[in-house]
């Protein structure tokens, strides 16, 4: 049985160089699938993603400085892609997937993540938001961020990289010149 190959990212901030130099890496790695876990910002950036992936599925959770939602939605769905305002549970390869951005500082979200890992009925938990890269299992869970891919906070352009089935799990971090 072959494995599907999920690419997981966050927090692109209108970098579209960055965005374009991660969307290419993950290519690189056969993703089925790109989850964008919010604060893609401006609609624009979403058709040099489109340039990027071409028929590559993107899942898209509204992040906090996510700008006009209405075009977000409609462009995510002209190209046949997901876009969610709110949080929510996709069913993936047999696998709950609970996606959301992130609510308040690092520390709120987190909390909010850690206690959802131990009482929501899912396999993984991706969140962004807080731009900071994190992997962990909790309560059987995998719980993870993929950090900033537009390095504006922490300096790391960061994308994670999710196997479906065996739920391995690597944070890259991409060099952007």
């Amino acid at each position: 049985m072959s494995s599907m190959i999920i690419g997981v990212l966050s927090d692109t901030h209108d970098n579209i160089h960055a965005t374009r130099r991660i969307l290419r890496r993950l290519s690189n790695h056969n993703v089925e699938l790109i989850i964008h876990l919010g604060d893609i910002v401006s609609p624009f950036t979403l058709k040099a993603v489109r340039e990027e992936i071409g028929n590559i599925k993107l899942i898209i959770v509204k992040g906090n400085n996510d700008g006009d939602v209405y075009l977000l939605n409609k462009l995510s769905s002209s190209y046949g892609w997901m876009f969610y305002s709110e949080p929510t549970i996709l069913e993936i390869e047999g696998r709950r997937i609970f996606i959301m951005h992130g609510y308040g500082d690092a520390s709120t979200t987190e909390k909010i993540v850690d206690a959802l890992a131990k009482s929501i009925d899912t396999d993984i938990l991706l969140y962004g938001h807080t731009h900071i890269a994190r992997s962990k299992h909790i309560n059987g869970k995998l719980v993870l961020n993929p950090g900033e891919a537009c390095g504006y906070i922490t300096g790391r352009h960061t994308y994670g990289i999710i196997d479906i089935t065996t739920l391995n799990t690597e944070i890259f971090e991409e060099d952007i010149k």
